[in-house]
């Protein structure tokens, strides 16, 4: 789902690649790509016209740097309001059991073998002893890439 996510941004972003400066058309033209990736990444459509409208607002509100295109400027507004949705800062794992068991869950092909393997490794690095027990007889190939 973020992949899917984040390949839609990418492309809303394309838009404003050699433009000289943001403009309402190039900036209602991207927003609207924004929020079609938002919506189709389930996120509901009130939250995503807020979202997009608060980008929008902001972009329309600043003024290019000589150094910085209108398209890192849209990214970096985009990425500051994602944030702002998901929360606005970071958490750590609550990890006070013991031992600790974290379930995850989700649909086919939304990256939880990935994941996984990607906490276990943040997780090693904060000296803890990982275990990861595969659990999808359906497909194989998760256990080797758990092995991975």
């Amino acid at each position: 789902m973020f992949d899917n996510l984040s390949v839609k941004l990418d492309q809303a972003f394309k838009n404003l690649k050699g433009q000289g400066r943001i403009t309402e058309i190039n900036v209602a033209t991207t927003v609207k790509e924004i929020r079609r990736a938002l919506i189709d990444a389930d996120v509901n459509f009130k939250v995503a016209k807020e979202v997009t409208d608060s980008i929008k607002e902001k972009a329309l509100g600043q003024d290019v740097l000589i150094a910085v295109s209108p398209g890192q400027l849209l990214t970096k507004i985009v990425s500051e309001e994602l944030t702002e949705l998901m929360g606005g800062r970071s958490e750590e794992i609550n990890l006070k059991g013991d031992p600790n068991v974290i379930l995850i869950s989700g649909l086919q092909g939304s990256g939880k073998t990935t994941f996984s393997g990607k906490l276990a490794s943040h997780l090693k690095t904060q000296n803890r002893n990982v275990l990861l027990v595969a659990c999808d007889i359906y497909r194989p190939a998760a256990i080797d890439q758990l092995k991975v």
